[in-house]
């Protein structure tokens, strides 16, 4: 399982509304909800801003 997927699955996990985490990220919730059903490609600057803004982790924690 890749990043992304790793991404996915923890917000999906998490229980966090997907809204909530955008706004905290500060990325448009339809652009947001794009990324995570896979119709838009996740940059790494949006990678990095999901994980540390919109939900307060480590990056790196979803690479093995």
């Amino acid at each position: 399982m890749n990043a992304r997927a790793k991404l996915i699955q923890y917000i999906n996990d998490s229980g966090i509304k997907k809204q909530h985490i955008a706004e905290q990220a500060g990325i448009n919730p339809q652009k947001f909800s794009l990324i995570i059903n896979g119709h838009r490609k996740l940059t790494v600057e949006e990678f990095e801003t999901i994980c540390k803004q919109g939900l307060s982790v480590n990056p790196c924690m979803f690479f093995n």
